[in-house]
């Protein structure tokens, strides 16, 4: 297994992990959500979260959304909090794998090697398809990394693919493994449990009005506004700017002829790989004989299919008879489009030598790509036009704008040069704005310490552009009680509710051992006695947080655990119930599905539940 696992990725795998799956979430930029956070954001399960790591997880969100909904897909238009959510989600789960790999020595001088090689082999740090160093050092300084710290990125990256590559591949996924994750899902409990239902107690509270009255005095910073502010506003949009685009003479049919001069060239091809890896050898004339021999046999008629099953050393596809699926320039080696290069379909090439491994391909399809008409194709390339010249034109009236707040000219100043009317937006506070379009950067900015009276700024929200001013600040100022009265009543029910939780498990715990229980649960409705046989770890009948420790019990031990939902359970643990080998027999079957792609994220999610559990108590303490 753990073999496997640190051999995932070689030759070509390790392009497409480092070229196509880091690169964009580095490089493309992200939202502002973390640029007023400090550069150290906390840990999680001893993992530290950088801004860095924010960025990245709010790029892979975002991509996630679009692989849902499509391209289109505006990321930014979600509600701030669920942009935090999704994004929080993310940072979560690559922590969580990080440090699952780690403790698989995933992250090791190897993994180290084989991330510096990627990057010198990366055609985004190369001229002429040599690595250059300049290039390299300024685009990574341009992302906000050093050399160092992006090496260690992708270090990182590479060793949590190599971790999620290895549970999606059923290869890696051996049957006493298999055997070992149905018993620990069959495992079950016998139990015997007290309930403290916290929200039927609090709901019992009955507070007098001078008690909310003591209360909302003593506790006056609860109950105070937010600070509201008021801001001038004004919109630049490309859809404003559609109406000035004028088509040029012969336009249409210039891009039509292009799009005809590509699509001639453009052809799918699908393709498949025997793989030799050179390390597997004693020598490289033993790995390039090898390699040599496959090509007499299948020169000879022998199946290309059967025999990457037999001799490749990719172990990812060569059950897939070495299938790669469609061939992308940008993410194999530029040996493999000279190696291809004027391949019919069924036809293999001669072989293909990379540092470390040797190859022979296969054309397994070539599909020519259907060819539209004129007619078919003038409302898309019109509206193309206009599109990418409407967006033009919108920047270069945002460049206007910028000289002028640049040059200090007045807001007024700058939407009448623009042509634009103001439009007021007041009483916004920094969970909500009051504008049309909802986005956390207009807040960011607008709560922001950058923020005074007067000042103009332009934030740039991708389909729109907002140019605003703030115009008033409103302290926050201490509510009336009457305004605030339900509040108040709620907040010293909770605080009398904890009170009470308290003083409750002291005297639970006294019962338990008078042999008092009995009476004592009889004197509350809020109390309770349930038991559970069989009640398996991933269960709904309690709380997940409970169930995990019950599963960390010895058998006729009790214990009293708080559940993150307020509520008290006193666990008595009769005994553990293991699954019989007959059961565990009959389930393999059904448990290996768990290694297909689609539910080994399923599988990892259960494994990793305890972590991922710990991972999110620990990651809601941070301030965002």
């Amino acid at each position: 297994m753990m073999e496997s696992l640190r051999n995932f990725l070689t030759g070509p795998r390790l392009f497409i992990v480092i070229a196509a799956c880091a690169l964009p979430f580095v490089f493309l930029g992200t939202s502002s959500l973390g640029t007023t956070f400090e550069n150290n954001l906390g840990s999680v399960n001893g993992e530290k979260i950088t801004e860095a790591d924010f960025q990245i997880a709010s790029n892979i969100a975002n991509q996630k959304f679009k692989n849902i909904y499509g391209d289109d897909f505006n990321f930014n238009e979600l509600d701030e909090n669920m942009q935090l959510d999704a994004i929080k989600q993310e940072v979560i789960s690559q922590k969580v794998l990080l440090s699952q790999s780690k403790s698989l020595g995933l992250l090791n001088a190897e993994t180290k090697k084989q991330a510096k090689m990627a990057i010198i082999r990366n055609p985004a740090f190369q001229i002429d398809g040599v690595f250059d160093e300049d290039i390299y050092g300024a685009q990574v300084n341009a992302a906000g990394h050093t050399k160092d710290s992006y090496i260690d990125l992708m270090t990182d990256m590479l060793s949590t693919e190599t971790f999620t590559g290895a549970i999606t591949s059923i290869g890696f996924i051996t049957e006493k493994e298999i055997e070992d994750l149905a018993y620990l899902l069959e495992q079950s409990a016998n139990i015997e449990f007290i309930k403290v239902d916290f929200n039927k107690l609090e709901n019992q509270i009955v507070n007098t009005d001078d008690e909310i009255k003591s209360f909302y005095e003593n506790n006056n910073p609860m109950f105070f506004s937010d600070e509201e502010r008021s801001f001038n506003y004004f919109i630049l949009s490309s859809e404003d700017y559609r109406s000035l685009v004028n088509v040029p003479d012969g336009y249409i049919e210039q891009s039509y002829q292009e799009y005809l001069n590509e699509s001639n060239n453009r052809t799918q091809i699908r393709f498949a790989h025997i793989m030799i890896e050179k390390e597997n050898h004693a020598s490289n004339k033993d790995a390039l004989d090898l390699i040599q021999d496959i090509k007499e046999k299948i020169d000879g008629g022998d199946d290309f299919s059967e025999l990457a099953k037999i001799y490749s050393d990719d172990i990812v596809n060569k059950d897939l008879g070495g299938d790669l699926e469609y061939f992308d320039a940008e993410v194999f080696p530029v040996e493999f489009s000279m190696a291809i290069d004027g391949l019919n379909e069924n036809e293999t090439s001669e072989i293909v030598e990379l540092e470390d491994t040797y190859h022979i391909l296969k054309i397994t399809e070539l599909n020519e790509e259907n060819t539209l008409s004129l007619d078919e194709m003038k409302d898309s390339i019109m509206n193309d036009l206009i599109d990418s010249e409407s967006f033009a034109l919108m920047n270069d009236a945002l460049e206007i704008a910028d000289d002028m707040i640049f040059s200090n000219n007045s807001f007024e100043s700058i939407a009448k040069s623009l042509n634009k009317d103001i439009s007021v937006s007041s009483g916004n506070t920094i969970n909500n704005t009051n504008l049309e379009i909802k986005d956390y950067r207009i807040n960011e900015y607008l709560f922001s310490p950058e923020a005074e009276i007067g000042t103009t700024i332009s934030i740039d929200l991708d389909d729109f552009i907002v140019v605003m001013s703030l115009s008033d600040i409103q302290q926050p100022f201490l509510l009336d009680i009457k305004d605030v009265i339900e509040e108040v009543n709620n907040e010293l029910s909770s605080k009398k509710a904890d009170e009470k939780l308290m003083l409750l498990i002291g005297e639970l715990e006294i019962a338990k051992n008078d042999n008092t229980l009995q009476s004592f649960i009889a004197a509350y409705d809020f109390i309770s006695t349930d038991s559970f046989v069989d009640v398996k770890r991933f269960s709904s009948l309690l709380p997940q947080d409970v169930l995990s420790e019950v599963f960390e019990m010895s058998s006729g031990n009790s214990k009293i655990i708080n559940s993150r939902n307020g509520d008290v359970y006193l666990i008595d643990l009769i005994n553990f119930s293991e699954p019989s080998e007959d059961i565990i027999s009959d389930l393999l079957k059904e448990y290996e599905g768990f290694a297909n792609e689609k539910n080994s994220k399923n599988l990892t999610s259960v494994i990793n539940s305890d972590l991922f559990d710990s991972a999110r108590v620990n990651f809601n303490n941070l301030v965002f």
